[in-house]
């Protein structure tokens, strides 16, 4: 599925980041090629609200892990399908704050529905999406690192389409960096970057591959990593001139 998009709109990181979900949001479950966890990587940068938690434990709890990714579902309990699709207009319609409300509404029944599943995984991407949209961002990463943690335990034949998983990891590199988290925002930008450069040809749009090597630039210079950076830049040129 190609992504529809503008010059223009991918200069601002933020629109960028909502034509890509405008995409996503709507692919259904399919085989997963080359996704594969990378080990996880923290960083004495990375503090969140949750104190003497560092990396990615600074903005989840373990009774969240315990709940969403290793909980058991329940099947008496319904998925909120109609707040997983509503939330989804108010997101394209940009009634973020309307988006986030039903999604909220909806999520002890998403989790309990369908704990530690894809499905789940993707509901809570949408509230990350949004939540980024909203400048939450320690919020946003909560449920971006859900989600993956959800993609990644799953057998291949249930994980969702490399877009899911390229999204999670693009939104949860920009909510890093917008809080100057600069080695957690380069692993996540990476890790977006290995997903697009592995998926099948046409599932993610090269511009957003683009994107996410122009925010990984960024990021390395911020970080004081000229080589670094100088690479990624070649890196960026290269995928460039392959679509000329």
């Amino acid at each position: 599925m190609r992504l529809l998009t503008s010059a223009s709109g991918l200069k601002a990181r933020s629109g960028a980041a909502w034509l890509l979900t405008l995409a996503s949001l709507s692919l259904p479950i399919g085989l997963l090629t080359g996704c594969t966890e990378p080990a996880p990587k923290t960083s004495e940068k990375a503090s969140g609200e949750l104190s003497g938690r560092t990396g990615e434990l600074a903005y989840v709890t373990d009774d969240e892990l315990a709940k969403f990714v290793n909980g058991t579902p329940d099947n008496a309990v319904k998925f909120p399908e109609d707040n997983f699709v509503k939330g989804r207009e108010n997101l394209l319609a940009l009634k973020f704050s309307d988006s986030e409300k039903v999604l909220k509404d909806g999520l002890d029944a998403a989790v309990k529905s369908s704990a530690g599943q894809t499905k789940l995984g993707q509901y809570c991407i949408r509230l990350n999406n949004v939540l980024y949209e909203e400048k939450k961002y320690k919020e946003a990463l909560k449920y971006g690192i859900l989600a993956s943690k959800i993609f990644y335990k799953q057998p291949p034949e249930q994980r969702p389409v490399p877009l899911w998983f390229f999204n999670a990891h693009m939104h949860m590199g920009f909510c890093y960096q917008y809080l100057g988290i600069y080695p957690e925002a380069e692993t996540q930008l990476r890790k977006a970057i290995n997903v697009a450069a592995s998926a099948p040809a046409g599932q993610i749009d090269w511009k957003f591959h683009r994107l996410c090597y122009f925010e990984l630039c960024d990021t390395l210079k911020r970080d004081h990593k000229p080589k670094e950076a100088k690479l990624a830049q070649e890196e960026m040129k290269a995928l460039e001139d392959k679509h000329k």
